[in-house]
């Protein structure tokens, strides 16, 4: 009975090895430029970015959208749009950026090697009280395409996003350690029942031992007697 204790305490340790869940924490991914290449079109590279990682109501954004050749040869006529996402009001775009169909666009040629850099400014307003992060998408297209070629996106950290992945982070791990120790009380005081039943049944006390010889005394007495 040796292997319960063991028993009980491989379970305590495989119980207490689950995932402990951290609180999330409000940190945005560095946007990475993304490019697309196509064997009869241009090889570009673009990015969005404005410098920040959360937002809220009233905040001023700059994004700066940067579309690079990657290719052989001059392109001519690029298309380049940012959208611009519910929440996010437009207060001006450079080089002529026109706002229509929700989203800001502007038209480039780029020589071999060359980058072209936009920018925006926005003021964010009120948002669904649900909503997480606020997102843009920028794409660059070839003249007279209808898909884009290459796209990037953004997106900043809201009121809401900051405090729900948290709260609930919290709430879960709090949960998981308090069944964990719950069921280790169990499982130890199961494994300490078991073991006292196991030696009161197995153990014989010595003065249970001595009252046992001298019943069987008489008994070994008249056999010997009847033998002769």
């Amino acid at each position: 009975m040796r292997r319960i204790p063991v028993l009980a305490t491989v379970l305590a340790a495989w119980t207490l090895a689950g995932p402990v869940v951290a609180p999330a924490q409000a940190v945005a991914p560095t946007p990475k430029p993304s490019g697309a290449a196509s064997p009869s079109g241009p090889l570009l590279s673009i990015t969005v970015d404005d410098g920040r990682t959360a937002v809220a109501a009233g905040d001023e954004l700059t994004y700066r959208v940067t579309v690079r050749n990657l290719g052989t040869a001059k392109v001519a006529g690029i298309k380049v749009s940012q959208s611009l996402p519910s929440g996010l009001a437009l207060i001006s775009a450079d080089r002529g950026g026109k706002a229509r169909d929700g989203a800001v666009n502007w038209a480039v040629d780029l020589k071999v090697g060359e980058e072209s850099t936009f920018t925006t400014k926005a003021r964010v307003g009120e948002t669904p009280k649900d909503l997480l992060r606020l997102a843009t998408v920028a794409c660059a297209s070839a003249k007279d395409g209808v898909k884009p070629l290459v796209c990037a996106t953004h997106s900043d950290l809201l009121p809401a996003g900051a405090v729900v992945p948290a709260t609930k982070g919290a709430g879960t791990s709090w949960l998981w350690y308090a069944g964990a120790a719950v069921a280790l009380l169990v499982l130890g005081a199961a494994a300490f029942v078991l073991v006292r039943r196991y030696r009161q049944r197995r153990v014989v006390p010595a003065h249970a031992r001595s009252a046992t010889e001298r019943a069987d005394s008489p008994d070994r007495m008249a056999g010997a007697v009847s033998a002769d």
